[in-house]
């Protein structure tokens, strides 16, 4: 795609002498950390998951108790530690909790550096496995296949328990990959224990959850690793049984028995120990531990059996009770959109899998199918349904598309044109779906569905320059140029005669020289009509074919000559008509100079990149397939993460409203929330709000503005009426900044 010439560059080859692991690591990692590092901690936490679990963890740097999890006034048994002691440490590092009032300023870079961090460095071990097993481009691609993801890099964006859950899952999926599959490692045992490591992280992480590796790897030895037959059974009881069979195994005289090699191997005694000792002790204490929480509940009960169980089996806490199997397949198809046209691909390749495949890349991708139908059916099965459970199925998908990708560029379009057809199907169901409707974007990682989303940030024009929004023909020219100066560069430059015909460098022209005639008339904002701009463009064209009908053939000539003069013809007319009248009766015009929002921009994006890369697939040309495609998802995962995800954090945070609130009020000024319970208000206080959430929350709001003095409050936009009736006729309510927040607002009380 950058051409041959670009080996010969002398930072290229001082590149190519590195160890080819650290390449894979530092490209995968550092594409990870472009996406998800930039304007981490621009914005507040997002309530209510962020939030609670981050007082949690305030509350355990305050009480010096990294123990026993404990929240407001109670204790708090509803999660494992791992995510309360990541954000604790880096609420550390940062000094969030310095002085009084306000938390420090770098809070929330603190608050989820650890996160990202760690999804950094899952993303590039994965890339590592899967390039030690099956091929480095397989590996590079699945790291840019997950971290372009929406809903993995939503999610790595914040401080939650399904984070580093995935993530130390996912860690512990490629030590498993490297140490059974790569046959060039010479560190085997340590990759094994660094898997029971992780494995144990990812208990602390999600409790019963994190075993979902483990699950992953008995199903894969129970169908490709363990041979079934009488004589392998009987052999593997004679081992147990017989000191003489144990002795002639040990003296090569015998084979070991396939499931005890395994397990040799794997270093599974010892590694169980590891495991336990990373896992075991926080749960041991808390199981001892005799303090109940806000609802009575202890430890044992409220843990296993409350979060666990009835989630699975009763539903608890869910805002999407019920629903069926295919809930997670429409949420699916969000959450790695735009690469849901490849998954008929990733299928159709995986179907043709033999079980016991003597290939280690047909081990790795079972391994990966493995992962993808366990998590699913474990996650459809649950009564209680978030969109985001989808996210454990999106590393297993990514390797699956990243093998498929791989075999797509090795053999070509037209080998997989069946499986191309039918992705281009779900490209477009998926992406109209999504243009017509962004919340569905915000909805895979927000607890409330039903929460108001913020319209105006893509129902609004997009500002351009000072003077004007974007225009419908702001994007055609780009898409024109674009076009042009990439169809130009193979028609003109290429050293295949093949692609130098007058047909296509005839197309290029008509791009190129139509992409300029709409960048005059946009320069000159709707000034100059476009029609007789594009007439002129069109002319020019019938100009260079009437040169190529002069240089061409004498049995050519008479046909290429009226072709140019259809051209010269058809320019000349619409030229015609374009200067004829004035610019403003230009109907093209006027469609041109359209404001675009952020929905018609989703819209005509989606449609352009999935127009190319079919144009690529048509024409056989692989660089245009993958490079469109690839730029287009690159592009729209940086706009996601870098631009549009800090808009909409403002209205799903509270600490635009707290900062108002400390620099703005009285050190005898108390701040309340009324009828609230989203845990920001808890956390940006320090547990210092009053909370009226109750029955008489009515009475007990009027008791607290009684005195003489100024207070604030925060509540909902649609409880600004009930809050003023509480407070009583005789108390003026003030509202600060109505805008800045859609859910919530602050008030002053006099």
């Amino acid at each position: 795609m950058l051409g041959k010439t670009i080996w010969d560059e002398k930072w290229i080859k001082r590149w190519g002498t590195l160890p080819e692991t650290l390449r894979t690591l530092l490209l995968s990692g550092g594409l990870a950390a472009l996406l998800f590092i930039p304007y981490l901690g621009a914005v507040g936490l997002w309530d209510p998951w962020e939030t609670h679990y981050g007082e949690v963890a305030r509350m355990m740097i305050m009480r010096h108790d990294y123990l026993y999890p404990f929240y407001e006034s109670a204790w708090f048994f509803s999660k494992p530690p791992l995510t309360m002691w990541m954000q604790a440490l880096g609420m550390q590092v940062v000094g969030a909790l310095r002085g009084t009032g306000e938390l420090a300023r770098y809070t929330e870079w603190g608050f989820r550096m650890p996160f990202a961090l760690l999804s950094v460095t899952a993303v590039a071990l994965l890339s590592l496995a899967v390039s030690r097993v099956v091929s480095r481009r397989a590996g590079l691609a699945t790291a840019f296949v997950l971290t372009t993801m929406p809903l993995y890099y939503l999610l790595t964006r914040q401080a939650v328990t399904d984070t580093p859950f995935v993530t130390t899952l996912i860690c512990a999926m490629s030590c498993a990959f490297i140490a059974q599959l790569d046959d060039t490692t010479k560190r085997r045992t340590a990759w094994w224990y660094a898997f029971y490591v992780f494995l144990g992280l990812s208990v602390l992480a999600k409790g019963l959850l994190g075993l979902m590796p483990a699950a992953f790897l008995v199903l894969y030895a129970a169908l490709a690793v363990i041979p079934w037959s009488w004589e392998a059974g009987r052999e593997h009881i004679l081992w147990l049984l017989k000191r003489s069979f144990r002795k002639e195994v040990r003296e090569g005289k015998r084979p070991m028995p396939v499931l005890w090699g395994q397990m040799f191997r794997m270093r599974l005694g010892t590694g169980f120990l590891v495991f336990c000792a990373v896992a075991v002790p926080w749960y041991l204490a808390l199981s001892l531990f005799d303090g109940v929480d806000d609802e009575g509940k202890g430890f044992f009960y409220r843990f296993f059996i409350h979060d666990h169980l009835n989630r699975l089996t009763a539903g608890v806490h869910t805002t999407t009770p019920g629903g069926t199997f295919t809930y997670f397949i429409e949420q699916g198809g969000y959450a790695i959109f735009p690469w849901v046209a490849l998954l008929p691909g990733a299928f159709a390749v995986v179907s043709r899998l033999r079980l016991r495949s003597a290939s280690k890349a047909d081990h790795l991708a079972l391994l990966a199918v493995l992962w993808v139908a366990f998590s699913f059916y474990l996650l459809a099965s649950s009564a209680t349904k978030f969109h985001h459970y989808v996210f454990p199925i999106l590393p297993g998908l990514a390797i699956l598309i990243s093998i498929f990708i791989d075999r797509l560029w090795n053999e070509g379009p037209a080998e997989h044109a069946v499986s191309l057809l039918f992705g281009l199907v779900l490209f477009i169901l998926v992406g109209k779906d999504m243009a017509e409707n962004p919340k569905d974007f915000t909805d895979l990682f927000v607890y409330n569905y039903d929460r108001p989303y913020p319209v105006d940030l893509v129902s609004k024009p997009i500002p351009f320059f000072t003077s004007r929004s974007l225009w419908m023909g702001d994007l055609v020219t780009l898409v024109l140029l674009a076009l042009g100066v990439y169809l130009s560069v193979d028609a003109f430059f290429s050293k295949d005669p093949k692609d130098r015909t007058p047909t296509a460098r005839t197309g290029a022209l008509m791009m190129l020289l139509g992409g300029c005639a709409t960048l005059i008339s946009m320069a000159n904002e709707g000034k100059t009509t476009v029609m007789g701009l594009l007439g002129i463009a069109l002319v020019l064209v019938g100009a260079f074919n009437a040169w190529v009908a002069w240089k061409s053939k004498p049995q050519d000539r008479i046909w290429n000559a009226a072709f140019a003069g259809a051209w010269v013809l058809a320019g000349g007319l619409l030229a015609w008509r374009g200067f004829a009248k004035p610019a403003g009766s230009d109907v093209l015009l006027r469609v041109l100079m359209e404001a675009v929002n952020v929905k018609r921009a989703m819209g005509i994006a989606f449609a352009v990149g999935g127009t190319l890369a079919t144009v690529g697939a048509i024409r056989r040309a692989r660089v245009m397939l993958f490079g469109t495609f690839w730029m287009f998802t690159f592009s729209f995962a940086i706009w996601f993460n870098w631009n549009h995800w800090v808009d909409l954090s403002h209205h799903w945070t509270q600490r635009d409203l707290f900062w108002r609130y400390w620099r703005q009020h009285q050190p005898s000024e108390p701040i309340a929330a009324f009828m609230m319970n989203w845990h920001g208000e808890t956390f940006y206080s320090r547990n210092t709000v009053e909370q009226f959430r109750s029955g008489d929350s009515n009475m007990r709001m009027r008791n607290f503005v009684a005195p003489a003095g100024r207070e604030w409050a925060l509540v909902e936009h649609n409880r600004l009426g009930v809050l003023s009736n509480a407070v009583g006729p005789d108390k003026k309510v003030t509202v600060i900044d109505r805008d800045i927040n859609n859910k919530f607002v602050l008030v002053t009380i006099d």
